[in-house]
């Protein structure tokens, strides 16, 4: 048994429960080889993970809401419908252009959200509020 003095674990699995029975608003993702639930609608905190060395430093939780996104429409994490907000993954999808053509990266980032989540009839429409 691991060392999880705040039930983390324990609250990782009612949040994956809570997105198989297709709850809104509830996301989850390994970030910087963590665990990590997102609630979009948290009086806690929208974010929980725990580990010691990987959160020694304060994670900018903007940045991490932000990697699930991409994961979830990488098909490398999970989420229920309506939990990130249009105007965010809008805003991304703009940032990432934003970078010289010669960037290849942030280009295929911004191809692969608008694809995923924006489109007409998009495969992940229904995650967005």
């Amino acid at each position: 048994m691991s060392f999880d003095p705040a039930a983390i674990h324990e609250y990782h699995d009612k949040v994956r429960e809570k997105i198989e029975a297709g709850e809104v608003g509830f996301a989850q993702s390994v970030v910087d080889d963590v665990m990590v639930s997102y609630e979009a609608a948290s009086f806690r905190g929208p974010v929980w993970g725990y580990d010691p060395v990987t959160f020694g430093t304060p994670p900018r939780l903007s940045a991490m809401l932000e990697q699930i996104i991409l994961d979830v429409a990488r098909g490398e994490a999970i989420a229920s419908p309506r939990t990130f907000s249009r105007a965010r993954v809008e805003r991304m999808v703009a940032d990432l252009h934003s970078f010289p053509a010669t960037w290849i990266k942030p280009r295929r980032r911004a191809e692969l959200l608008d694809s995923f989540y924006l489109v007409e009839r998009a495969p992940g429409g229904t995650l967005l509020f």
